[in-house]
């Protein structure tokens, strides 16, 4: 084992959750090297994402056990490696995706390994940081070194906590073709929605229409949207006037509610592509599966993201994407609870980041 000297305390603050709807910061042990997570690193900016407040109210089906620390987007540095470990070394600056793999089943052989068959089974060798492991609403927390990236030293690390949330994204735009001259509707102007909009722009998209929150639809349009559309009018009437009746060549879904799911596939032209990330808290959604056949329009879900860590941090740097203003607020850990009713309550926040010093 390779440690820094005194880095790291026997003890941490971490946000804990005991039961659905029930949490607090308290004083927890730190957390120690294992054969599995054999990288421990100090937390110095983790992100409120989306689906931290469904899980922590009990409306998804992590976390598999109580009392549990919450917190998937997040980078830091490297204080202790493992015996085993020689791509890092403490001191390091990183960012890190939150799934880990068996690395032995059919899916993480074909390098899916976000499809990992043996999801959620420790004993396999999966993890999913903040969802199944411990997560980075603490100080500390200690990780499979094959889900880390090293960080470079132009992207600070509240932009770095969000390398992961535009690596899915980039996932979902990337699962929709688009392709040079395409009009693409992006139909959700959360974080996920406006690093797709950037990506479509990437990909060569001639025309990109978003629709959502009029707030952050502003944003959209200063990241590169052509016509946005606020989420209470009549999406798909807005969208046929706007493609001469034609309809768009993508549509990429990121809200994962049944009225943009039906948007997404009715705004689609004959022989499109529909691609939807957004994950639906209620798993009996209603499509218009009849559309999807009448109009022959290629209907893929987008989980996560696999091998899309290091693209998503090239195209941060090299400025074809901006994810640092889509940090609304930044506040210290101990501030958790006024940060959650941040995200949670003031309309227009697009991502809220914890500090850690």
């Amino acid at each position: 084992m390779s440690v820094e000297a005194n880095a790291i305390p026997n003890r941490m603050r971490a946000v804990v959750l005991h039961a659905p709807g029930d949490w607090s910061m308290e004083t927890v042990e730190t957390p120690e090297l294992t054969d599995v997570e054999n990288v421990v690193c100090k937390v110095r900016a983790s992100a409120i994402c989306g689906s931290d407040p469904k899980m922590m109210e009990g409306k998804l089906d992590w976390p598999p056990r109580h009392p549990f620390v919450p917190g998937h987007e997040w980078a830091g540095e490297v204080v202790a490696v493992g015996d085993d470990v020689d791509r890092f070394a403490p001191g390091d600056r990183i960012f890190a995706e939150s799934h880990s793999g068996c690395g032995f089943c059919e899916l993480c052989r074909k390098g899916r390994y976000q499809l990992c068959e043996n999801f959620g089974d420790f004993e396999a060798g999966h993890r999913q940081v903040g969802h199944t492991l411990a997560g980075a609403f603490a100080e500390y927390v200690a990780v499979p070194s094959d889900l880390l990236y090293h960080l470079d030293d132009d992207i600070s690390y509240p932009e770095g906590a969000l390398l992961d949330t535009n690596a899915i994204a980039l996932h979902c735009a990337a699962r929709g073709n688009v392709d040079a001259g395409d009009a693409v509707a992006v139909l959700g102007t959360g974080i996920i929605g406006l690093c797709m909009v950037q990506h479509a722009r990437v990909f060569g998209a001639g025309t990109v229409i978003a629709t959502g929150n009029p707030t952050n639809n502003e944003t959209a349009v200063e990241l590169g949207a052509d016509h946005v559309i606020p989420y209470d009018a009549d999406v798909t009437e807005r969208i046929d006037d706007l493609t001469d009746g034609q309809g768009v060549d993508v549509a990429l879904e990121a809200v994962g509610v049944e009225d943009t799911m039906r948007q997404a596939i009715e705004v689609t032209r004959k022989g499109g592509t529909v691609a939807a990330d957004g994950m639906p808290a209620d798993p009996d959604h209603s499509i218009p599966t009849r559309e999807i056949v009448r109009k022959e329009l290629d209907f893929r879900g987008a989980r996560a993201h696999a091998n899309r860590a290091t693209d998503s941090a090239e195209l941060v740097s090299n400025g074809q994407v901006d994810v640092g203003s889509l940090v609304s607020e930044e506040f210290p850990l101990e501030a958790f609870e006024t940060a959650y009713e941040t995200f949670t309550e003031d309309d227009g926040t697009i991502r809220v980041v914890l500090r850690n010093e």
